[in-house]
């Protein structure tokens, strides 16, 4: 059986009959094929119902495993808390016609818990860095004898800073952390990542040393008990024990012995301390108190943020997986880049870059590719065209080293038109998800209609009748949408017929808005023209669909 994973991004060649208008007609999938998959058992359903909580909805049970699954979806979709679930049911119920009831059925019987359990790890890791974030600012804040209320809590770094800053703008008393505020807040985000983990603290170490320096009055001996409770204060804001009279008046090497029992076992901290507790030396033990507490944060942050971007780049490899597997090599490429990044990179695109991609490809090097060659988008896709070239029987569709409107390579379309009456091509070129339509959201390309130039069997007017065509989630294709490009003509092969200049690049720019919410998951290439016979052939190259 195969595995759903959270970076499902199987192609949806899935396709409604086109109107009454549409140049092309394009049968449904037979019953045979649909009934090749399994269907899932009564319980199977009962046991996702009680999962969502609907295990009382009787008429839920009863629905056939597509329509099961869309209802499974409904009740989640605009969920946040689970996406993943969300995500799985789309690639399920959208998918290919001939893939649709094994995917519904594989959704039903395992992949919907292994998308909840996705869900709730995810929740887990959020709340464990919301958990660490609250713990750093306030141990900031309290070295300056703050304490941290919900607006330091809860809004990004930046504000943080800024409201630090504004605390301290007016206060004598730390001109150093006020300095460090500012630059802070002026620098970029590690800066003010930083400034909450080491900086603050840093800097309000040193206005306590400077105000206990200018009082002149007091002994040497208050002055040094003055400078070793600050270091204990400190100290204790840094692993976020609680600060009293008590603890600060302790010896210094009790005072370890707190922080060695207050910290987790494993931790850098618990093992400077118990390192310090062992030694005799009160030279050690002020160094702990004064530095090495300090140092030990520092590196059990570090060993912290590595398991993450490890744990991160082990997700993002098992998005890779999956969506190699499934041909979205649209989705692999957006997952390369963000392995190829920064760990804060790696974090974004985990977090939401992965639900919302984009597409550009010029097709060279590096480059997103075509997910397939010389195939056929959906049953019946080609009537009456067969292949113009070679040995093949049907048309073409696919990357050559051919001098694209940018670069060297570009994606050639050919074929022969054999009947003035009906024919058409539709091949499917790219696998595509996670790309959702939004109000300024944009298809464009450039395309190169070739004439008899390049193959004598080419009719110059032929090769213009060509034009993307995209499938999305609900079934639906742009071609029957009514929707026009930038220059009028409808975004339908037939409608394209002699718009397109013959021997140059043109390009088409199709205003997507009007389907926004829509989710693309196939790019097809497509020849429609019912009227003239013989040969075509052209170029399509910088293919976008984005913002």
């Amino acid at each position: 059986m195969r595995k759903l994973a959270l970076a499902a991004g199987l192609a949806v060649t899935v396709v409604l009959a086109p109107s009454a208008a549409s140049a092309a007609t394009v049968p449904a999938p037979s019953v045979q094929a649909l009934a090749a998959a399994s269907a899932a058992t009564f319980e199977q359903k009962l046991a996702v119902a009680v999962k969502f909580g609907r295990g009382d909805e009787s008429s839920l049970l009863e629905l056939a495993d597509r329509d099961f699954v869309i209802a499974i979806w409904d009740g989640v979709k605009d969920n946040p808390d689970q996406v993943e679930v969300r995500v799985a049911a789309e690639t399920a119920f959208a998918a290919a016609v001939e893939e649709t009831d094994q995917l519904c059925y594989e959704f039903i019987a395992t992949e919907v818990f292994a998308a909840f359990d996705r869900d709730v790890e995810r929740e887990r890791q959020e709340a464990a860095s919301k958990r660490e974030s609250d713990l750093a600012r306030t141990a900031a804040a309290a070295s300056i004898d703050v304490v941290a209320d919900a607006a330091l809590l809860n809004g990004s770094d930046a504000d943080f800073v800024r409201l630090i800053w504004e605390r301290v703008s007016d206060d004598a008393k730390w001109p150093k952390v006020k300095a460090a505020a500012r630059t802070a807040r002026d620098g970029s985000d590690a800066d003010r990542t930083a400034f909450i983990a080491t900086g603050m603290a840093a800097a309000a170490r040193v206005d306590i040393d400077d105000r206990i320096a200018a009082d002149e009055a007091k002994t040497e001996a208050e002055k040094a008990l003055e400078r070793a409770r600050a270091s204990k204060k400190l100290a204790a804001n840094r692993i976020g024990m609680t600060v009293t009279d008590e603890l600060l008046n302790l010896p210094d090497r009790d005072f370890i012995i707190r922080v060695w029992n207050f910290t987790e076992d494993g931790t850098e901290v618990q093992a400077a301390a118990i390192a310090a507790t062992r030694s005799l030396d009160p030279v050690v033990w002020k160094a702990f108190i004064d530095t090495g507490i300090h140092t030990a944060v520092d590196r059990d942050i570090q060993i912290a943020l590595e398991r993450k971007y490890q744990a991160d780049k082990a997700a993002a490899e098992a998005i890779k997986a999956t969506a190699t597997k499934n041909k979205d090599l649209n989705l692999v490429y957006w997952t390369n880049k963000a392995l190829a990044g920064t760990p804060t990179d790696l974090d974004t695109f985990l977090r939401v870059g992965q639900y919302d991609l984009s597409l550009s490809t010029s097709f060279g090097t590096g480059e997103v590719a075509p997910s397939w060659s010389n195939t056929v988008a959906f049953t019946n896709g080609v009537t009456n065209v067969a292949g113009i070239c070679c040995k093949l029987t049907g048309p073409e569709l696919g990357v050559r080293s051919e001098a694209g409107h940018t670069g060297t390579t570009s994606l050639m379309y050919a074929g022969l038109d054999n009947s003035t009456t009906k024919s058409f091509a539709y091949l499917k070129s790219m696998a595509l998800s996670r790309i959702t339509v939004k109000s300024t959201t944009k298809l464009s390309y450039w395309i190169y209609p070739q004439t008899n130039t390049v193959r004598p069997e080419v009719k110059p007017a032929n090769s213009t009748c060509v034009a993307i065509d995209l499938i999305f989630s609900d079934g639906k294709n742009l071609r029957d949408s009514q929707l026009k490009d930038t220059k009028g003509n409808r975004a339908h092969p037939a409608y394209q017929c002699n718009k397109l200049t013959v021997g140059k690049w043109n390009e088409v720019v199709v205003p997507l808005g009007a389907l926004a919410g829509k989710k693309v998951t196939t790019l097809i290439v497509g020849y429609d023209q019912p009227l003239n016979t013989g040969g075509y052939r052209g170029l399509v190259d910088d293919i976008k669909i984005a913002d």
